[in-house]
């Protein structure tokens, strides 16, 4: 893991990167007069380690987090040391191996559903949410309490917080080239938004034949993308209950249900049936679809809202323009559950720490969150990255012309979306023993067959 700041930062660095943020209208509390301001000296002499994840996923990420990270500092007199991680060292035994061999920080972000892993290394937060946040900032985020709470079912401690959500991931609405459609000489607007797999069907081979373009979609096959994008939501579309990857009680797969069989059914039909998705599918990403989106190689595909600052930095006029638009999941046809989505949380979590100034170096974690969770950073994150955790600032990121927030919150409100299982193997159930059988039911296998296979991998992974 590399140190974000391995040369001294001086204000020049600070005022490039504020000049770059507000050139897309994004500021975040790291104000001039603070920039310039004596630090405070509340937390001086406190040093707190930050495993940064989130930074990866765009380059406005990554400076919206350092201007935060130096907001906090100016404001509190702390030193934060950061280092720049990505999804792969939680994912893989990277965090695990180092944590168990005394090697941690003292706050990290994360994934909510892949720290069940660390649990027994976390601080709750609830003392801090009860009795040192602001009413206003804790009301905008407990409805999101009881889904931790529900990932966490089979914790016997479930009511702990030991997971913050700064930031929502509704997996995985879609993007649309207008001018593709209009190509195609099909009205955008009266197909918008898309109603369900079939219309989705029409529309792509209506693109491929008139548009000319050669494969207007994509599914995914790579291990980070297969059960982690779109098909997710056509499971949960035919059945809510069996749409969790493990039942309530952490002890089988569901893959076998009928909402699995018919959904990916359907996500392999569009790729060997309708041919819509490119030859490279069984190893394709949702990364690699956005970049031959932005070359206008791709109509209409699936991936997370995190992938808006790339779109802002590579395709500014068209994201102005209203060419580019994000659209909510839809069912897989004949799918009536009114739940099309799972809502992964970009969260923040506190490492126990040891030591005579164990509690002092916690107490910064937890104020260093708070920076994160003020207003303006909300907002500012959400501009670049998709949705704020914080409910009450939503309505000063709508009216995009790109439609992200309204295409982000209408798979939330109301539609009872599903909150990833945060089991200890979550890792392995979701990616390392899922796609290998997805990648060969791309390939023509049975998809009857490979779901058994897979089930019968899951349920005694669950019991070792």
């Amino acid at each position: 893991m590399t140190s974000a700041f391995s040369r001294p930062y001086r204000r020049r660095d600070f005022l490039q990167t504020m000049s770059a943020l507000a050139g897309l209208g994004i500021t975040t509390s790291l104000t001039p007069d603070l920039l310039f301001a004596e630090s405070k000296a509340d937390l001086k002499g406190v040093e707190i380690d930050y495993w940064n994840m989130i930074g990866v996923q765009n380059k406005l990420v990554r400076k919206l987090s350092e201007s935060i990270v130096k907001a906090f500092e100016q404001r509190t007199g702390a030193t934060v040391k950061v280092s720049w991680n990505g999804y792969g060292d939680i994912i893989g035994p990277k965090y695990r191996t180092n944590f168990q061999g005394g090697i941690k920080p003292t706050v990290f972000d994360s994934s909510a559903r892949w720290t069940g892993q660390l649990r027994s290394f976390l601080r709750p937060m609830n003392d801090f949410i009860d009795n040192e946040w602001d009413e206003a900032a804790r009301n905008s985020v407990n409805w999101l309490f009881p889904l931790i709470k529900q990932q966490n079912s089979g914790f016997p401690d479930a009511g702990q917080l030991y997971d913050m959500p700064f930031a929502l991931i509704p997996q995985a609405p879609y993007l649309a080239r207008r001018d593709h459609f209009e190509k195609a000489g099909i009205d955008f607007d009266q197909n918008y938004p898309i109603r369900d797999t079939d219309h989705y069907v029409e529309l792509c081979k209506e693109i491929q034949g008139k548009a000319r373009i050669r494969f207007p979609t994509e599914v995914y096959g790579k291990i980070w993308d297969f059960g982690d994008t779109q098909l997710n939501g056509w499971i949960r579309s035919v059945d809510i209950d069996t749409s969790y990857f493990i039942t309530p009680d952490w002890t089988q797969s569901n893959a076998q249900s009928e909402a699995w069989t018919k959904a990916i059914q359907f996500y392999v039909d569009v790729f060997r049936k309708h041919k819509l998705s490119s030859p490279n599918t069984p190893q394709s990403s949702d990364e690699q679809a956005v970049e031959e989106f932005i070359r206008g190689q791709k109509s209409i595909i699936h991936c997370d809202l995190l992938n808006r600052g790339t779109l802002l930095a590579k395709m500014p006029d068209q994201m102005k323009d209203g060419t580019i638009v994000w659209g909510p999941q839809f069912p897989l046809t004949g799918g009536t559950s009114g739940s099309e989505a799972f809502l992964a949380m970009a969260t923040f979590e506190i490492v126990k720490q040891d030591g005579p100034d164990a509690a002092i170096k916690e107490r910064a974690a937890w104020e260093f969150i708070k920076e994160w969770m003020l207003p303006e950073n909300q907002v500012a994150y959400a501009k670049v990255a998709g949705l704020c955790a914080r409910r009450d600032q939503w309505e000063q990121i709508t009216g995009a012309p790109d439609r992200y927030a309204e295409a982000g919150t209408s798979m939330i409100i109301n539609k009872n979306p599903g909150a990833w299982t945060n089991h200890p193997k979550s890792v392995d159930v979701q990616y390392n023993l899922l796609a290998p059988h997805g990648q060969k039911m791309l390939q023509g296998a049975p998809v009857e067959k490979e779901l058994a296979a897979y089930a019968k991998a899951v349920n005694n992974a669950l019991k070792s």
